[in-house]
């Protein structure tokens, strides 16, 4: 993981894998993005799967580009829900048209229930910090609850700001892994709040 502002390590925190939910997909807050910015959404034969591959990559995600790109081609592309992706799957560009995150209105399931996915949220270093996440991640959020009324994330502890954050947008703390208890107790810790589940 690349050291970046949402995915940076501590020596102070041990690392974990982590989940959030939330519970209801009502009162999803709204954040304007700065002036000049946009979101846009997946186009085919546009080149967008060597832009996902290239945020990914800036934001720690894989070691290359073209490894990020295998991923989109090998794994994506052969998704039998690929169909949804130009519905689904976000860019944020700034205000000179250069594609600088990412963020996917997904599905999956939690405890054997179907519920949408936050997933794959990355924002190239050099823009982090600029209040874009907050608006990116509810946009998706808001494309969500057009077809669940629950949501789920996958992260992990060494995230912890991006896992502030979400918890400031109403998920809580999914308990049922291993060494969830250790997970939490270190993110209280660190973020200076208190995580209920």
């Amino acid at each position: 993981m690349a050291d970046n502002y949402l995915h940076r390590s501590n020596n102070d925190i041990d690392y974990y894998k982590i989940k959030m939910f939330r519970d209801n997909m009502d009162s999803i807050p709204s954040y304007p993005l700065p002036s000049g910015y946009s979101i846009k959404f997946y186009e085919e034969n546009s080149n967008d799967e060597q832009k996902w591959a290239e945020i990914a990559t800036a934001a720690g995600e894989f070691h290359t580009v073209q490894e990020g790109y295998d991923r989109f081609i090998n794994e994506f592309l052969k998704n039998e829900n690929r169909h949804l992706y130009p519905e689904r799957l976000h860019f944020l560009v700034s205000p000179e048209g250069k594609y600088i995150g990412t963020a996917w209105a997904w599905f999956g399931e939690l405890d054997g229930e179907q519920q949408g996915s936050l997933y794959w949220v990355s924002i190239i270093p050099e823009f982090q910090g600029k209040k874009l996440a907050k608006p990116l991640v509810t946009t998706v959020l808001k494309k969500i609850s057009e077809y669940s009324n629950k949501c789920f994330l996958d992260s992990q502890t060494t995230s912890w700001r991006a896992i502030n954050m979400y918890a400031d947008l109403g998920f809580k703390p999914y308990m049922n892994m291993s060494n969830s208890e250790q997970a939490w107790n270190a993110l209280s810790r660190i973020c200076h709040r208190s995580f209920q589940p």
